[in-house]
Parts: C-alpha cells; structure tokens; sequence
C-alpha cells in the first residue's frame, strides 16, 4: 500500500510539472494577439526641435505595406515588395542588424511612392503635431516639408520614417483604445543651413569597352519628384554639375543614354561638411555588360581556311590511290622486330577451335595419368 501511494504522489507532481509548463508557454504565445483587420488606425506625429514646436508643417504618408489576411504579421504591399530589397518583413529579428534593414526598405521605396505612386493621405501639423485617422492597418512612410528660417538663417528639416499601424506598447501588445488602432511618433529634426551646395558626378564602370561610350549624356534632375533641371554631361565638363538650394529636398536623377548599348546604372550620395557648408555629392555610374553570347560578324571565315590555299585550284583534282606493290613490303620490312621475329597482326584466322583442343587435351592428359598410376 505504501509503495503504491508514493507511485501516485510522484505520477501527481510529473503532472503538476507539465502542468505548469504548457500553461507558461500558452500565456507567452499569447501576448501578442492577433490583429483585428476589419478596424480602422490612427496615427500621430510630433514635430518639434528641442523645446520648439512646428506649426505649418506638411506632412504626407504613404501606405507601402498591409497586416496579413489572419493579422499575424505584416507584409509589404506587391508594387513595393517588387523594387525593395527586403521582401520577407518576418526576418526581421536581428536586433544588431534591425536598423540596416529597414533603412535599405526605406531608401527603395521612397524615391518610387513619392514620385510615382502619390500619398495616400495629406495634413499639416498644427500646435506642433499632425494627426491622421480612419487609416487602413499597415506600414506607411511618412514623409514631411522643411521648416526654412530666415531670421536664424538655417532650416529645419524632417527625416522621413517607416511607421507600422497599429503600434506595439511597452508589453508587447497592440495599442488598442476606443475600438480604434493606433500609433505615434516623434519626427527626427535637425538643424541645417539654409543652403546645400550639391554635385553630380558620373563615373564609367566598362574598362575595354571604353569605344562604345557615348560622347554624352542627359541626366534630368528631379527636385521632390518634380523636374528641376536637365543637363548635359560630357568630356568638355569632366562628367560633372554642380548647384545649390535649400535643405530638406529630396533629389533624384533620370538619365537619357543615346544609342543601343544598354547599361546599369547604380547612385551612391556622400555628405560632407566643411567650414560650415554642408555639400552632398552624387554619384552616377554605368556600368556595362557585355552580352554572353555576341552576335555573329556579318562576313563569318570558313571553318578550316588552308594556310596557303592555291591561287589556280585544278577544276577535277586527281583522287589519290593505292601505294605501289613495293612501298607496301618496304613498309612490311622496315616494321621493329616482335620476339625476335618480324610480323604484321594476323586477321582471319579462326579462334574457336583453339578452346576445345584445349580441353580434350587437358581430359587426355588426366586419363593418361590415372592409367599409369593404376598400372
């Protein structure tokens, strides 16, 4: 009896344990719950630079991404998922690479919804903050107007941002009030001069083809996806153009190559600052790939040219014969010597006899022995 309650005792605390195990692991699952896709968000952006905040700002938001169909994640939406450079938003876990990732979604997917798509919700900030309701859930870049001061001679300029609707709180829940989803920012502001010097540079990446350059290009300078100036560049001008203008502007290029010849073309921008100045420098580069396989000239050689082909061919060339009785024995003569004997490879001969006079002397051979041991 008591060595059956102890069994009953342990069997009860193993039970206890699992217990408390699968219940732990359940409220951790938990805590994020799902997201409600059939509700609406709202969200909120402070502009301010340290105690001052901005009035008169314009800020526009543009939808780039939606809550998956069972609101367990988010997903980029197609037309932006198709130029960005991370696709899969659930990799997204590092936290000492979270940062690089979504700066590289960022800078792909503003320049196309700025100049291409449109936002999708315009406001301007008033007492310092800018508000936005009845949003689709979502990830939106939020992309706002600078602030230029004349009196202090500089400008304040916003940093665009990617935001997610609904917003997650500091234990890890939706932020969820008044049957409403919703989410809020601080927008990054820093204090620049009042104007930037800028150049652009174009740089050729197609050593050994340097002859199918084009003497020219044009490059249309887009200032906040609308044309600012065209320009030419060429040997005469180094590649190179130079302007200035306010902070705060979003600069892109399109450019204009003559000719067949089909390049890639990448941009990289580096910022520098000095005695003050702030100068932002582009950098166009064509890099060219040449085709795999080239097409044919147009007069091909034939295959196998003679070295010194006859300037008169005869028009019925003699068909070369049989060598002479004699050339053949000398050659039979001249052949090395085979154990000790000088002979050509026999053809002809029959071989299938040569296997069973083998065997019937081999049995012969056997019978022979056998009598002479019995005699």
């Amino acid at each position: 009896m008591k060595r059956f309650s102890k069994i009953l005792k342990r069997i009860t605390m193993a039970a206890c344990v699992i217990s408390l195990m699968f219940s732990g692991k359940t409220m951790t699952t938990q805590a994020r719950g799902l997201i409600d896709t059939s509700k609406k968000g709202s969200l909120t952006i402070e502009y301010k630079y340290g105690d001052r905040h901005f009035d008169g700002v314009e800020v526009n938001i543009y939808k780039i991404g939606s809550v998956s169909s069972d609101g367990s994640f988010f997903e980029l939406d197609s037309q932006y998922k198709a130029i960005s450079p991370v696709t899969d938003l659930k990799s997204i876990t590092d936290k000492a690479t979270v940062d690089e990732q979504w700066k590289k979604i960022l800078d792909a997917v503003e320049p196309y919804a700025v100049n291409t798509v449109g936002p999708t919700a315009t406001t301007t900030s008033n007492g310092g903050y800018a508000k936005f309701t009845g949003l689709d859930l979502g990830i939106y870049l939020v992309r706002s107007s600078t602030v230029v001061d004349e009196s202090e001679e500089c400008t304040y300029v916003f940093s665009s941002f990617l935001i997610s609707v609904p917003q997650l709180d500091s234990s890890d829940n939706w932020i969820y009030e008044g049957g409403v989803y919703s989410a809020s920012a601080t927008c990054k502001c820093e204090k620049e001069a009042l104007n930037e010097e800028f150049e652009l540079l174009k740089r050729w990446n197609d050593a050994g083809y340097e002859n199918l350059r084009p003497s020219s290009i044009e490059v249309v300078i887009k200032r906040d996806g609308e044309e600012y100036a065209t320009v030419t560049l060429n040997e005469e001008n180094s590649w190179h153009y130079s302007w200035s203008d306010k902070s705060g502007y979003m600069w892109t290029f399109e450019e204009r190559v003559g000719g067949d010849i089909q390049y890639s073309v990448s941009l990289s921008d580096t910022r520098s600052n000095a005695n003050g100045k702030v100068k932002i420098t582009y950098v166009l580069t064509n890099t060219y790939n040449p085709p795999d396989n080239p097409p044919p000239p147009d007069n091909p050689p034939p295959d196998n040219p003679p070295d010194n082909p006859p300037d008169n061919p005869p028009e019925n060339p003699e068909t070369p014969g049989f060598p002479s009785l004699p050339e053949v024995l000398g050659a039979i003569r001249n052949l090395p010597e085979v154990l000790g004997a000088r002979r050509l490879p026999q053809t002809g001969l029959l071989w299938w006899p040569i296997p069973i006079l083998v065997i019937v002397g081999v049995v012969l051979i056997v019978k022979g022995i056998r009598k002479n041991s019995k005699a």
